[in-house]
């Protein structure tokens, strides 16, 4: 633990690029920016849509990071997608409604 130092982000940076060098630290940056650029651009166009339909912020990114594996598909897809993590489907009951029919516990009709 002796060796480890608290830098500033721009003390890390010099630091970085003196150790790993200028062009490397530059490569790497621009590759971040992609991929932050590239992550913002599909949650940014199903983000909007989840908020108008009620979600909170929180839940409305949490979903469309179930979006970014599939950026080509056509946005209402994409909402599908999100909104099938938000609001999975409740297991159906009609079994439970048949079986209780049957026992005489519900009646069919008015």
């Amino acid at each position: 633990m002796d060796r480890i130092q608290l830098r500033c982000r721009a003390h890390n940076q010099f630091a970085a690029e003196c150790t790993f060098g200028t062009a490397f630290m530059d490569n790497k940056r621009q590759a971040a920016r992609a991929a932050r650029d590239g992550a913002a651009a599909a949650e940014g166009d199903v983000v909007p849509w989840l908020r108008r339909l009620g979600f909170r912020a929180d839940e409305a990114r949490r979903a469309a990071a179930h979006c970014e594996n599939i950026p080509d598909t056509p946005l209402e897809e994409r909402v599908r997608v999100a909104l099938s993590f938000c609001c999975p489907r409740p297991p159906s009951h009609s079994g439970v409604a048949k079986n209780l029919l049957k026992a005489g516990h519900l009646q069919d009709g008015p």
